[in-house]
């Protein structure tokens, strides 16, 4: 890792200081989370039946949880989680949209995390990436998921190409998954909040498509903030003169070209939402769901017939331990993400043969696919002195700057914190001559196998993080980003022990196929063009004029490129005839009754663009297959 890159922690003195519990417009504060889920906490220890148990309250999880229990059917449903709530755990560092860049600043490679909201899974040691391990963070607690956990936790929304869910449906033998048939669920999680040209400055013009995004549709809330910096029109136009196309929004199922994304901010409040202050809340105040905090799945628990009948858990595992059992008259869903998911199936006896006797661990369902197929987006990025501001004083700890922000945050909900940092062009691709020029006959055949509206690579701007140990009161940085959209590398994961308090061995196997490093190096050679070719641009701090040849970015790109928690198909959706499908097209694991797999660990592979809107349409999908017998 580059020494100049600053990785400290940051000191969230000034809204702390002001706001005891919860922040100004917030929906929870700690007092709020017992008021609304005051009669909806199951009783640890005792055993209990529901119709439905749900495994992991993050996103999808809360959504098909929520969806269940509040169909006309009434049916008792409940939600076993490992961690807690990440208002009470973090408070304003989860809530308040401009601390998004706290989750920039502590990347988790190579140290070790220290998170009330995540669990800090290590990889294995990556050939890709130098031999170094690097913290691979999953979320713990309601509402979590990748990005709460690292608190960088605010997800653009944005939605993959029409192309890639009709690859989906091709590839599953089923279209179930076509873009037509899945684009109304995309939409029914989301409701949009326009832009406040009171707050926002109006000389940034920000378009969206209507028909793609709507107010009232979903509990959750998508918007572009209470604040845009002037980054964006700069950059905008650097896109412009290379050719990429202006979108309206990237939520219509065209991505190919530029535009401004949402994000799950709420700005009636400026607090960001979420998967539990939308779908749960919605559901505590609708209907009996019961959940369970602080519990941990233990292991799924099977009949004679090879049906799921509930779960056995461990209650406040992180002090007393003791174990009870839930069962469930209907089914078992498990929502436990890229890494938890495929360790409860396999501990439960559910995964290869092989691994499972080699633990002692009687086999109920020998599926080879589980844990392997891990596909990923890794990520890197440059870091730009530019001329206009950024929130680089704020990072930076400027005491003039952060008291200002502060104070129009508390006092109007607007200014530096009520937004993420980032969103505004927003850019994806297929990378073009004269890069893809140095492609290999090979790279270039596997990339030929890909829809024609996939785009191989996302450039995210971002307002944080790289900056000199010593700048200057009025320095201003800006990171470019790119994610790769297409690797060819292929992780995996498997487990330790028969215990999930052991964590998985994993290994997501970052540029270990020479394709992905070439696309890569092709994306930095991209990156400075947009850069050099905006108007603000003053000069590169990271990696810096000394890296140029494709060699020496090859070699600055293994001890520094990192992730974006974009993990999935570790319990691969796929045909009957596909040896290492996991999942059936509705989600049911195969080989055994009364299970199924929501989460990004059952998608067959990692459409383009952020997944999280991906997750939402997902488990809504699944919920309707569920409740309609589709």
């Amino acid at each position: 890792m580059d020494s100049r890159f600053p990785f400290s922690s940051v000191l969230l003195v000034g809204i702390l200081a002001k706001v005891a519990s919860g922040i100004v417009g917030a929906s929870v504060g700690s007092d709020g989370v017992s008021d609304i889920f005051g009669n909806h906490f199951g009783q640890p220890g005792v055993n209990a039946t529901y119709d439905y148990i749900v495994v992991g309250g993050g996103n999808a999880g809360n959504t098909i949880a929520v969806r269940l229990a509040l169909d006309p059917a009434n049916y008792s449903v409940a939600v076993i989680e490992a961690g807690n709530f990440y208002e009470i755990l973090n408070g304003n560092r989860t809530q308040v949209p401009g601390y998004n860049y706290i989750g920039a600043l502590s990347s988790f490679v190579g140290d070790e995390p220290a998170s009330l909201t995540a669990f800090g899974l290590k990889t294995e040691p990556q050939a890709g990436y130098n031999g170094r391990e690097i913290i691979y963070v999953a979320g713990q607690s309601f509402g979590g998921g990748r990005k709460v956990a690292c608190m960088y936790f605010l997800a653009n929304q944005t939605r993959p190409s029409a192309g890639s869910h009709d690859h989906w449906a091709d590839f599953v033998g089923d279209d179930f998954w076509t873009w037509d048939n899945v684009y109304p669920y995309y939409k029914k999680s989301v409701t949009f909040i326009p832009p406040d040209y009171t707050k926002i400055d109006p000389s940034i013009n920000i378009t969206w498509d209507s028909t793609s995004i709507g107010p009232e549709e979903g509990p959750l809330h998508i918007s572009y903030g209470n604040f845009q910096g002037h980054f964006g029109s700069h950059l905008g136009a650097s896109l412009d003169k290379l050719g990429f196309e202006k979108l309206a929004g990237i939520n219509s199922g065209k991505m190919i070209g530029y535009g401004t994304v949402t994000s799950t901010v709420d700005p009636r409040t400026a607090t960001r939402d979420s998967s539990e202050t939308s779908f749960l809340q919605l559901a505590a105040r609708n209907s009996n769901i019961q959940i369970y905090p602080n519990t941990l799945a233990k292991k799924i628990l099977f009949d004679a017939d090879k049906k799921a009948t509930g779960v056995l858990v461990q209650g406040n595992f992180a002090t007393a331990q003791f174990e009870y059992k839930l069962k469930a008259a209907k089914e078992v869903i498990v929502s436990a993400g890229v890494w938890h998911s495929p360790q409860l199936l396999m501990v439960s006896g559910v995964g290869p043969a092989c691994t499972l006797k080699a633990h002692g661990i009687d086999v109920v369902s020998d599926l080879p696919g589980v844990g392997q197929n891990e596909r990923d987006q890794p990520f890197m990025a440059l870091t730009y002195k530019v001329s206009v501001t950024t929130n680089t004083q704020m990072v930076a700890g400027n005491p003039k700057v952060n008291a200002e922000a502060v104070a129009e945050y508390l006092d109007h909900q607007s200014g530096r914190l009520s937004g993420i940092g980032a969103g505004q062009a927003v850019a994806f691709e297929k990378i073009p001559a004269p890069y893809r020029n140095k492609y290999s006959n090979s790279t270039l055949q596997y990339l030929s196998a890909f829809p024609e509206d996939w785009p191989e690579v996302e450039y995210l701007p971002l307002e944080s993080s790289g900056f000199p140990a010593d700048i200057g009161p009025d320095d201003n940085y800006l990171l470019i980003g790119a994610a790769m959209l297409s690797p060819k590398s292929i992780g995996n994961m498997t487990i330790a022990s028969a215990d999930v308090l052991d964590p998985p061995v994993i290994s997501p196997n970052w540029l270990l196929d020479p394709a992905d490093l070439e696309q890569i190096i092709a994306a930095v050679h991209r990156i400075r063009e947009i850069a050099f070719n905006s108007s603000i641009v003053e000069e590169e701090y990271l990696p810096g004029p000394d890296v140029t040849t494709d060699a020496e970015i090859a070699a600055w790109l293994k001890e520094n490129m990192s992730l974006i928690y974009h993990g999935g198909s570790t319990c691969r959706m796929g045909p009957k005839s596909d040896p290492d499908s996991v999942v059936d097209t509705r989600a049911r694991v195969r080989g055994v009754k009364g299970l199924r797999v929501v989460d990004a660990s059952a998608f067959p592979f990692v459409p383009p663009g952020q997944p999280m809107s991906v997750v939402y349409m997902f488990a809504e999908r699944i919920a309707d297959a569920i409740l309609n017998d589709l």
